[in-house]
């Protein structure tokens, strides 16, 4: 066999691993804006969950706090990249309505930086609904009505509001829970707003 042939089979090579990458890698985004609408489009002008929000509330304590939430894409680009790259494809079982990120809550309190766990509705995508986990459990903000849960929620275009609940945590960092105070089982609305890119 001649040099020739040789580059040539090695060039058709090449160039064939590269043809199945990017069809793996652009089939996983094309199936994606299907899968999950509320956060991948073709339109990269849509209005998406996923990115930042900003808003307000006044908590069970009329403390007023800010609130910024930051929704991840469920699948990075780091992420979908590695996945075209391998040659088995992954089988995982993701729940395409599941979403994380992040929250964080600043107040005269303190700041309060939360994890956050979630989903969109399977009938409707517009409706949300989340947890709050601290990300630090030593650097909570004592005594303080915690965030717990955003229920009901609903977004569209550029506007989110959510139901949240509380958790109260003493100085020691123990939970309290009274039926005979209103503020234990209070929730609140807030409204937020998307941040622009």
């Amino acid at each position: 066999m001649n040099k020739r042939k040789i580059v040539l089979a090695l060039g058709s090579l090449i160039l064939l691993s590269w043809l199945v990458y990017e069809c793996k890698y652009y089939t996983s985004y094309w199936f994606d804006t299907f899968d999950r609408p509320w956060a991948y489009s073709s339109d990269e002008n849509a209005k998406l969950l996923v990115g930042k929000w900003h808003g307000s509330f006044i908590d069970p304590d009329n403390v007023k706090k800010t609130l910024e939430i930051e929704i991840d894409e469920p699948v990075t680009e780091e992420e979908r990249e590695r996945n075209a790259a391998r040659k088995r494809s992954s089988r995982r079982r993701d729940n395409k309505r599941a979403f994380d990120g992040k929250a964080i809550a600043q107040s005269r309190l303190g700041t309060e930086i939360y994890e956050i766990y979630g989903a969109v509705e399977k009938d409707d995508f517009h409706h949300l609904h989340f947890n709050f986990r601290p990300e630090d459990e030593k650097k909570r903000v004592l005594p303080n009505f915690t965030l717990l849960e955003a229920n009901s929620g609903n977004w569209q275009d550029d506007g989110m509001t959510l139901t949240l609940s509380f958790t109260y945590h003493n100085a020691d960092g123990s939970s309290t829970w009274k039926s005979s105070d209103p503020r234990h089982s209070k929730k609140i609305t807030a409204t937020l707003s998307r941040i622009p890119k």
